[in-house]
């Protein structure tokens, strides 16, 4: 999937803070687990849940980001039994995960607002005064 606007050198550096901070999860443990990977060169991102290892996650989104020829793809955020988000500005994109959607999307807009400050405004109810708009949120099916 491809996002619009251009990169940023500070994308890299927002989902793999966020990503080991928010997202980590021990690998292989039991439960359903997720990925969200992007390519910075390409703006483009996929998608791995409800994968059965955290390493299948990883793997299937690393895999599906490179379909298209990116050789830059990295996984952003990991999450087991929760949910992930991808939200995204002209300039930039943050990542969050957490034990739902609200929660995750909370994370997404905390990272992204690092490199994009309006982006907090998400966090508040405006939304549309901030820049960002999120790309994806995914939950693994065992989140109600």
């Amino acid at each position: 999937m491809k996002l619009m606007g251009k990169t940023a050198v500070a994308v890299a550096a927002v989902g793999l803070a966020a990503g080991s901070v928010i997202g980590a999860a021990t690998a292989n443990a039991a439960g359903l687990h997720g990925a969200i990977a992007f390519s910075a060169e390409d703006w483009s991102y996929s998608t791995s849940i409800d994968a059965f290892s955290r390493d299948e996650a990883l793997d299937e989104a690393i895999a599906a980001c490179s379909l298209d020829g990116a050789s830059d793809c990295v996984v952003l955020v990991d999450w087991s039994d929760g949910c992930g988000a991808l939200v995204y500005s002209d300039d930039a994109v943050g990542t969050g995960a957490g034990p739902d959607r609200s929660t995750a999307l909370a994370y997404a807009y905390a990272s992204l607002a690092q490199y994009h400050p309006p982006a907090m405004l998400a966090n508040v109810g405006s939304a549309d005064k901030s820049g960002a708009e999120i790309s994806e949120v995914l939950c693994t099916a065992n989140v109600y």
